[in-house]
């Protein structure tokens, strides 16, 4: 039989038989074999390569949980003692960087994340004696048992006073430091404060300005203060000027300018005034508003502390003759107007606070009224007069 293809003649030769009448099928090239695997095998080489991978993945588990557990409980035994300071509300994250920078852990974001998966928190601050090369278990053992008891002493110093009643009221309360010893430590150049102008002592100067250390006036924070027993004059001074910064840091000085077109040391010096003059918490932040509008209405601030401090005089009485007299601390006559040349009291916080945040109002004038030490405030003079008609009949003003 003939096929046509292409042109020419193709013979085909018909297929062979067997005994049996079954064709054979015969290959002229070997490539037209396939070799068929048993299934077998094939399940066989998907095995292996399970068990080459679970093997693979074994190694690398085992290697990274061994760098992991090296991280939280390092080779080796704890080394030398180490002398770590935490300070005051360090967070879980700043502890864990001061320990790696000390040598006392290997890894500070690994400590981290043990102490939050522990629900761990709130150590406290101070000084502790860790060792090199601690776990962070140990390290963590070593916070909880709180920071070394060192021998206290403590003093006071009360809002209000002046550095010239500051230094001696210090002095008697730390045995070893004198008020030499303060004064010295404030007049020698060892310290920087926040906020006050680099040229203030010339500024005082030029305005014959002789009160002993007034560009520190305002400047030290009053509160209660945890010491060392052999402290220095020097790191007294610190603390107060380090917990000055940190107060009016946390109000927001350095944006006084934004928020009142005023430097900040000017609302320091608003602060002390408010100091001088509240005799309770919920007049600060309305004297405060009361300063405030005088000053921006070209207003003298018309307040007596002033004068006091000027005079450095707790006793002084207020006549005619010293409200005439024209000296950087008067402040009652149009031509007197503005803020005194430095602050005339050491602000607490709340006084600092409402210097910072004045209370909404236009009060101008006010008085005192009671004998908790409240004032009447009041928008205008009339107002004003018939408040002192009152607050004499109740004896809170001289007749």
């Amino acid at each position: 039989m003939l096929d046509q293809q292409d042109g020419e003649n193709l013979r085909t030769t018909p297929p062979s038989l067997d005994d049996h009448g079954a064709q054979y099928v015969e290959w002229e090239d070997e490539a037209d074999y396939v070799t068929v695997r048993p299934a077998s095998l094939r399940v066989l080489r998907a095995v292996v390569a399970v068990l080459i991978l679970a093997v693979i993945g074994y190694v690398v588990y085992t290697q990274v949980s061994k760098w992991v557990a090296g991280q939280l409980d390092p080779d080796g035994e704890p080394g030398a003692n180490v002398e770590v300071t935490i300070p005051f509300d360090s967070t879980n994250k700043e502890i864990a960087k001061i320990l790696e920078s000390s040598e006392v852990i290997p890894n500070s974001t690994f400590f981290e994340y043990y102490a939050q998966w522990n629900d761990l928190d709130g150590f406290q601050a101070g000084e502790y004696t860790f060792q090199e090369n601690m776990s962070a278990e140990e390290a963590i053992a070593r916070l909880d048992l709180g920071p070394v008891q060192i021998e206290y002493g403590e003093f006071v110093v009360p809002e209000g006073l002046w550095v010239t009643e500051m230094l001696p009221r210090v002095a008697d309360q730390i045995p070893g430091v004198s008020e030499t010893d303060l004064a010295a430590a404030l007049d020698g150049g060892q310290l920087e404060t926040r906020y006050r102008p680099d040229d203030c002592e010339d500024r005082l100067a030029a305005e014959g300005v002789e009160i002993p250390h007034g560009c520190w006036e305002g400047m030290l924070f009053p509160a209660k203060y945890f010491i060392e027993q052999d402290v220095t004059a020097i790191e007294v001074l610190a603390k107060m000027n380090e917990e000055f910064a940190r107060v009016t840091g946390e109000l927001g000085y350095g944006g006084a300018e934004q928020k009142h077109d005023m430097s900040a040391y000017e609302v320091i010096i608003i602060a002390s005034l408010i100091e001088a003059e509240a005799k309770t918490d919920r007049d600060r932040p309305l004297i405060a508003r009361v300063i405030y509008n005088r000053l921006q209405k070209n207003e003298p601030i018309g307040i007596d502390a002033t004068y006091i401090y000027g005079a450095q005089d707790r006793q002084l009485q207020i006549t005619t003759g010293i409200l005439e007299a024209d000296t950087p601390y008067s402040n009652r006559y149009q031509d007197q107007q503005g803020l005194p040349p430095n602050p005339i009291a050491a602000p607490g916080r709340k006084s600092l606070e409402a210097a910072m945040n004045p209370a909404d109002g236009d009060w101008f004038f006010y008085v005192r009224i009671d004998e908790e030490g409240n004032h009447a405030f009041a928008e205008t003079s009339e107002e004003h007069a018939e408040n002192v008609i009152r607050a004499r009949e109740l004896g809170f003003l001289d007749q």
